[in-house]
């Protein structure tokens, strides 16, 4: 790869703090980046990244007052900004393992613990520039792969994302123009594998309440199933799949019925299953959600084993194979 030169990149900074702003555009700058537009308060962050299309995102998430990994997830959904796939780099003052975790499950391409050299700054913004991962879309995580051994995803699974950042650092002009038109492609492809995973989510959730094979069924959380049906039909809204939308409001309401324990049966999983597969089958014109019967089995299966094994009340919205290998 030709050497890199960031002076056209464009980069959006965000700190509450306005002596770690001066430190961080600092380092910025020695690194090379001219373009920098910076934000101290959440409101204005929140209006450039709206207004703007932003190829480097640099935020400071150790404020316990202001919600960044909820934003960046936004970000990732195509929510808050024209470009979701602008490289995000997380700074913290915060070591936390249990914090970084999270900065990193947020969708975010790295995070920069505080304080920091500008040599290893540029050292971890040129990785993201070589060696992007490819991203990878679950019922609640769209951003770069971070599985490996056993659990990585398949080529297959993996979308390729645009890389504006990266374009502009190597001066190709024929790979800029690439990246931007490639942008509304990318987004409708996640669009469409983050609805094809709520929709098993749900799936597997209610299968594994009635199915006999599993044994009796494990402590449910209807909260979970909720907020899994809400944002089933908030993303189909989004793309515009109106006739889905009223069937994913038909699915969100009988789903709600289960806060009362005496409507959580046999009959009622197996519709609460139907509905999410008919979700499904209205937005992607018929096609079925049962093409991925396999892969359900798979999953209901490795959560049979899981639960076998967990502490007797606990739930299976809580097992990680929820949301790793199913969604």
């Amino acid at each position: 790869m030709a050497e890199l030169d960031f002076q056209r990149a464009a980069v959006l900074l965000f700190d509450p703090v306005h002596v770690n702003i001066r430190t961080t555009r600092y380092a910025l700058n020695e690194i090379g980046f001219k373009s920098i537009e910076a934000c101290s308060t959440i409101e204005d962050f929140q209006r450039q990244l709206k207004e703007n299309s932003w190829d480097l995102i640099v935020a400071e998430c150790s404020n316990p007052k202001i919600d960044i990994f909820r934003l960046v997830r936004m970000i990732r959904r195509g929510e808050a900004t024209p470009n979701p796939y602008s490289v995000i780099a997380l700074t913290s003052w915060t070591r936390k393992g249990g914090h970084v975790r999270q900065a990193i499950e947020s969708g975010a391409d790295d995070v920069i613990v505080r304080p920091f050299s500008t040599q290893f700054a540029e050292d971890r913004i040129r990785t993201m520039v070589r060696d992007r991962k490819s991203f990878v879309v679950t019922s609640d995580y769209v951003g770069p792969d971070r599985r490996s051994g056993d659990r990585a995803a398949l080529d297959k699974d993996c979308v390729a994302v645009p890389n504006t950042l990266s374009a502009k650092a190597v001066g190709d002009e024929e790979q800029l123009r690439e990246a931007y038109s490639a942008i509304s492609d990318a987004k409708k492809t996640i669009e469409a594998e983050r609805i094809r995973r709520l929709a098993m989510r749900i799936v597997v959730s209610a299968e594994l309440q009635f199915d006999a094979k599993a044994g009796p069924p494990k402590a449910f959380d209807p909260a979970d199933m909720m907020k899994s049906a809400r944002e089933l039909r908030d993303q189909l809204e989004s793309v515009g799949q109106f006739q889905a939308v009223q069937v994913g409001e038909a699915l969100l309401d009988h789903v709600r019925n289960f806060r009362n324990p005496d409507e959580r049966t046999t009959k009622n999983f197996r519709l609460a299953k139907e509905m999410a597969i008919g979700v499904y089958a209205a937005y992607a014109d018929g096609r079925s959600i049962e093409k991925d019967k396999d892969e359900i089995s798979k999953t209901v299966s490795a959560l049979r084993k899981r639960m076998s094994s967990e502490r007797p009340g606990s739930s299976v919205q809580d097992l990680p194979e929820l949301k790793a290998a199913s969604m």
